[in-house]
């Protein structure tokens, strides 16, 4: 479900290429993951929309079939149906799926933090495997809203910082006033931040990528790939397109100095670092601070 929840963010966030890579990634998954993926989201057409009439494929009109026909809270005759389907009718079936998450997360924004849109239907499903009890089912077989966008906003501001290892260059966040979520709490406890020590540089972690545009230099966004967080032990190839997060994407062009960029390049990295509060006269204690050392990343897109 992980793999579903990043689809469905890189739907949100329009990311064509990532899109692509984790469909077909999703595609070769379990049946259930369709499922559960498809399921959640046409519990909202349900109850918004009863006909069929507007779905574009014949197999998300089958599967809706399927889905209005189902006990409330009994997902086991859609796991039936996809796994009926050949490869083509799942495809489509997941496109019209994504089609209806993209649709429902923009309209409804505290769906994308674990909330619903106020219908009774919406509540995600969760399945187990035969045999199992339903009051021990895996974790793993429930969606997890919750992962499909981060919640809380930042700001960005590039700048030099002196560590043990000499002059880096870094990038401060700096929580938007307006997103309660942003902050130390949310940087520590959702991302895993680790306490920032002036007189170090910390291990780079391949899971996070500062993305930067290879022909102006300015900053693209930061993101923190898929594969890295799931396999982190596992001798596996990385999509360099398929994220878990994105934490920061610029809402517009977002320039650095000839000295930053020219720093970036040669380290092949950038130290994160965060919260920042520019409201105070006084610089923030670094003890209230937190970094990750970030690869960076020279593109022409997000």
């Amino acid at each position: 479900m992980r793999t579903a929840s990043a689809l469905i963010g890189a739907c949100l966030e329009r990311c064509a290429p990532c899109q692509q890579s984790l469909a077909a990634k999703l595609l070769d998954e379990d049946p259930i993951v369709l499922a559960v993926t498809a399921g959640s989201v046409y519990s909202l057409q349900a109850a918004d929309a009863p006909d069929a009439g507007s779905l574009a494929s014949h197999a998300a009109q089958v599967f809706f079939r399927a889905l209005k026909s189902s006990p409330p809270g009994d997902g086991h005759s859609m796991v039936r149906c996809v796994e009926q389907m050949i490869r083509a009718d799942r495809s489509a079936l997941l496109e019209d799926a994504l089609d209806l998450w993209t649709f429902y997360g923009h309209k409804h924004a505290g769906l994308m933090r674990g909330q619903n849109t106020g219908q009774e239907s919406s509540s995600p499903f969760t399945f187990t495997v035969s045999g199992s009890d339903s009051e021990d089912a895996d974790p793993s077989t429930v969606l997890d809203l919750s992962g499909l966008a981060h919640p809380a906003r930042y700001g960005v501001r590039a700048d030099m910082t002196l560590t043990g290892s000499g002059s880096v260059a870094s990038v401060a966040l700096v929580p938007d006033p307006e997103s309660p979520e942003a902050g130390y709490g949310d940087l520590h406890e959702r991302l895993a931040w680790e306490p920032y020590l002036p007189e170090e540089l910390p291990e780079e972690d391949p899971a996070w990528v500062l993305k930067v545009h290879e022909s102006n230099g300015t900053l693209l966004g930061i993101v923190r790939l898929l594969d890295a967080t799931l396999l982190p032990d596992s001798p596996r190839e990385w999509r360099p397109d398929a994220y878990d997060v994105i934490l920061w994407s610029a809402p517009e062009p977002t320039p650095v100095s000839a000295v930053w960029l020219e720093t970036a390049r040669q380290r092949g990295s950038a130290l994160l670092y965060g919260p920042l509060d520019l409201t105070r006269s006084a610089p923030g204690e670094p003890s209230r601070l937190l970094a990750v050392h970030a690869r960076c990343m020279f593109t022409d897109r997000l």
